[in-house]
């Protein structure tokens, strides 16, 4: 198998079967307004899903940050990413 052959290959991770091993990563790209998704988004992941890629990881939406688990998190000043 040459060095690129292995990319369209299919492979198995646990229970989930993919059709070649071509992942696209998480991006934030702003398409759901107050975190909120929408159909201009449906559509973004529908042409990526289209073109082949076998593994497609979704942006992220903020939650308020009331919501975290950890008390520790639950106002702003204190998330780390606050800094």
């Amino acid at each position: 198998m040459s060095s690129t052959e292995s990319l369209f290959a299919p492979i198995t991770l646990g229970t989930l079967e993919l059709p070649n091993r071509i992942a696209m990563a998480p991006m934030t790209r702003g398409f759901s307004p107050n975190n909120v998704p929408n159909e201009l988004m449906v559509e973004y992941y529908r042409r990526r899903a289209a073109g082949g890629v076998g593994l497609i990881i979704t942006e992220g939406t903020c939650c308020p940050v009331y919501t975290s688990p950890n008390p520790r998190y639950r106002t702003r000043a204190r998330m780390p990413s606050a800094a």
